[in-house]
């Protein structure tokens, strides 16, 4: 059986799709969010798991895929609404969050004996 999967990209997603619907229906059995089902999938037949998948870079390309078609339907779900009301704490969360960590990096680089230039520079 492990012969037949390794000779067969489409044998390999197959399998992929089989095991993610299974899984997949089973968390949503269980009210449990798809994404964690379908990291379910990729460690119970990864090398790590059953390692049922060899062919590395299709098994790269369709997770590259994957990623981006989830980032996609986030930003699709995005209220704008609430990004507008929470816009003004973000920026200074995140202007706050740049300026604490500068400040400790260079008193931190400072302590470790570098001098200006380089603290600045790294």
């Amino acid at each position: 059986m492990t012969e037949l999967i390794e000779q067969s990209i489409f044998i390999e997603i197959s399998l992929l799709l089989l095991v993610a619907t299974l899984l997949g229906f089973f968390g949503i059995l269980l009210k449990q969010p798809l994404i964690v089902s379908f990291i379910g999938v990729g460690l119970l037949v990864g090398p790590s798991g059953l390692d049922l998948v060899h062919s590395q870079e299709q098994i790269d390309l369709l997770s590259e895929l994957g990623i981006a078609v989830l980032l996609f339907l986030v930003g699709i779900k995005l209220d704008i609404k609430l990004i507008r009301s929470l816009g003004g704490v973000s920026v200074l969360t995140g202007l706050g969050q740049v300026a604490f960590t500068s400040i400790v990096g260079y008193g931190l680089g400072l302590l470790l004996g570098l001098d200006h230039m380089t603290v600045v520079v790294q």
